[in-house]
């Protein structure tokens, strides 16, 4: 008995034993395998995988880029879209009481300003992260030399003067200009000889869409100027605390000239915000040249609203034109010679035998292609369509640049097929052969509905074709890359789509006259009042199953007397088939355009 009670005793022991060896064989184990992590695994991982001591020390700091080292993008005189490296002053969120505990040298710092402390301060608390001061009413501030040396002089803490770019702002433009993130992966993705050759890191930033991300290769950074600021466990900054500049920008070799107007594309932008357009686009096109002078669209990244993305340039994108479309079917119409202006047509309000109704539901009467397409008719318009045949119809959409990407494209160096913004959509006349063969599929196609989809710069570019001999320009955002001395390193010269057969200049101008006729006797009336003679096509186009949003569309030219500039405007999506600010809209641009012209 007492044999085995000491035996079972020695079992016990020895099991204790061998689970307290196993426990600290694996506490080490653990111990171990935390200290690889901490220090060799972090600089053993490849560079695809993510550093795990840096996204801990990411909790804790941001990173403001200073000044971006990437090269400028300018409007067609030179002038800058992505600022120039001055003197800004940056600051860090103050907090009520880094006010009062700073309050004498705010009061020296905003004197040197030529502002009250009140407006220094203002600006301070309203900040969540640090960033480049603005003038008390948005304008950019520059600092001068002098200036910047006197604010370091009062070493406040999180305040400073720094060289920048202050690329970021918004000058305008921005859909088109494009962000830039820190994106290794997709650096990886693009450029993976440049990454294996250390053109780019880890930390390097890229062009994800625009400009900035077509031209990447040009604009790329060989080095930047990153403000480091430490954050609090919930990413808020602690105020002025660890503010750090790190880096230099040694500038990048290119830049590029673009076609847009700073001026011009202040106006567009200005137009959209006093109409409080959510979501919509303005383009302005310099006739002779076809140059893109303005390419505005909405929701900004400052005035989004909906869950919209607002980096998608609503200006490339596809969309229901409506009764913009019937300028096709004129064109077509005249051109084969079926119909001419002065044909007469008769509309009572409906088209029965396909459910087409007009938007006067008495009907317009008797009256000739001209005055119906002033009227914007429908029933005209899809009896006509359908005479065409969607073959015909779909033929001449493309000989007026519609159902292809218009913009720039050609080889730039080694690249074929070289796009200077990709994201432009192709658009659609019919979504195929069968409703193509379809009568009342083309009578709704006739009236812009159905299948048919157009961008803003298509429907642009379609009214520039008028003036052109029926040649369809490619046209150019992007006029040449330079080089830092001034010096032309690659042009794009001007080039016209590759179509079958020209559209004949007399067609060309019946339509420009029955353009003006809508201004004068038809659906833009609106216009009519201004100062600036102008020619224009209008457009409701329905949109959902109910049919209860609409897409509200202005297209036209001016002054009429020396055509110089087209213009395309689209308000997507309202929720008032009367809603008139696309007419508003255009007036102002047109009229802000032409009375903005320096004397030549």
């Amino acid at each position: 008995m007492e044999i085995q009670f000491r035996r079972g005793k020695y079992i016990r022991q020895k099991r204790t034993w061998l689970v307290s060896l196993a426990l600290i064989l694996a506490f080490s184990a653990l111990l171990w395998r935390l200290y690889g992590v901490q220090m060799g695994s972090s600089v053993s991982f490849s560079r695809e995988e993510t550093d795990l001591i840096a996204r801990a020390e990411e909790q804790q700091s941001r990173v403001v880029v200073v000044d971006s080292g990437r090269g400028s993008i300018l409007d067609r005189h030179g002038e800058s879209l992505t600022g120039t490296r001055d003197w800004r002053l940056f600051a860090s969120p103050f907090s009520q009481a880094q006010v009062e505990a700073h309050h004498g040298k705010l009061g020296r710092l905003a004197s040197l300003l030529g502002w009250t402390e009140g407006q220094l301060v203002h600006q301070l608390k309203s900040l969540t992260m640090p960033a480049a001061l603005s003038q008390p009413d948005g304008r950019e501030l520059v600092l001068k030399e002098k200036q910047a040396q006197m604010v370091r002089e009062l070493e406040i803490s999180g305040i400073d003067a720094l060289e920048s770019d202050d690329r970021w702002r918004n000058r305008g433009a921005r859909q088109v200009i494009g962000r830039v993130e820190r994106n290794p992966f997709l650096i990886q993705q693009r450029f993976p000889e440049e990454w294996e050759h250390g053109l780019y890191n880890s930390h390097s930033r890229i062009g994800v869409t625009g400009l900035e991300s077509s031209f990447e290769p040009f604009l790329r950074a060989d080095g930047s100027t990153l403000l480091s600021y430490t954050t609090d466990g919930r990413g808020r900054p602690l105020n002025g605390l660890s503010m750090k500049v790190e880096g230099t920008s040694e500038g990048a070799s290119y830049r590029l000239l673009t076609t847009l107007d700073r001026r011009i594309q202040a106006v567009a932008e200005r137009a959209l915000d006093d109409a409080a357009v959510g979501e919509g686009a303005v383009l302005v096109q310099e006739i002779a040249s076809g140059d893109l002078l303005a390419v505005a669209s909405r929701p900004s990244e400052y005035n989004q609203e909906k869950e919209w993305n607002p980096w998608d340039n609503r200006a490339l994108m596809e969309t229901t034109p409506g009764s913009i479309f019937k300028t096709v079917v004129a064109v077509a119409a005249l051109d084969t010679g079926k119909v001419k202006p002065t044909d007469k047509f008769h509309c009572n309000g409906h088209l029965g035998r396909y459910g087409l109704r007009d938007s006067n539901p008495d009907g317009h009467g008797t009256q000739t292609l001209e005055q119906a397409y002033a009227n914007s008719c429908n029933v005209v318009f899809a009896q006509v369509a359908e005479n065409l045949g969607g073959k015909t119809l779909e033929k001449y959409a493309h000989r007026l640049g519609l159902g292809s990407r218009v913009l720039w494209s050609g080889t730039v160096f080694k690249e074929k097929g070289f796009r200077q913004l990709p994201q432009e959509h192709q658009g659609v006349i019919f979504s195929d052969e069968a409703t193509r063969g379809d009568a009342g599929a083309v009578a709704q196609t006739g009236i812009g509905q159905r299948d048919v989809r157009v961008t803003p710069l298509q429907a642009v570019n379609m009214v520039t074709t008028l003036f052109h001999d029926g040649q369809t320009l490619n046209p150019r955002v992007v006029k040449e890359i330079q080089r830092d001395d001034n010096e032309t390193f690659f042009a794009f010269e001007p080039h016209t789509l590759a179509v079958d057969q020209s559209i004949k200049p007399e067609t060309l101008r019946q339509l420009r006259k029955m353009m003006r006729t809508a201004v004068t006797d038809g659906t833009a009336q609106s216009l009519k009042p201004s100062d600036v003679k102008m020619a224009a096509k209008t457009g409701t186009a329905q949109l959902g199953p109910d049919y209860d949003h609409f897409n509200k569309w202005m297209i036209g030219f001016g002054p009429t007397d020396e055509p110089r500039y087209a213009i395309s405007v689209v308000i997507r999506s309202v929720e008032d088939s009367k809603d008139d600010r696309a007419h508003r809209v255009f007036r102002q641009v047109m009229e802000q355009t032409v009375k903005g012209e320096k004397p030549s």
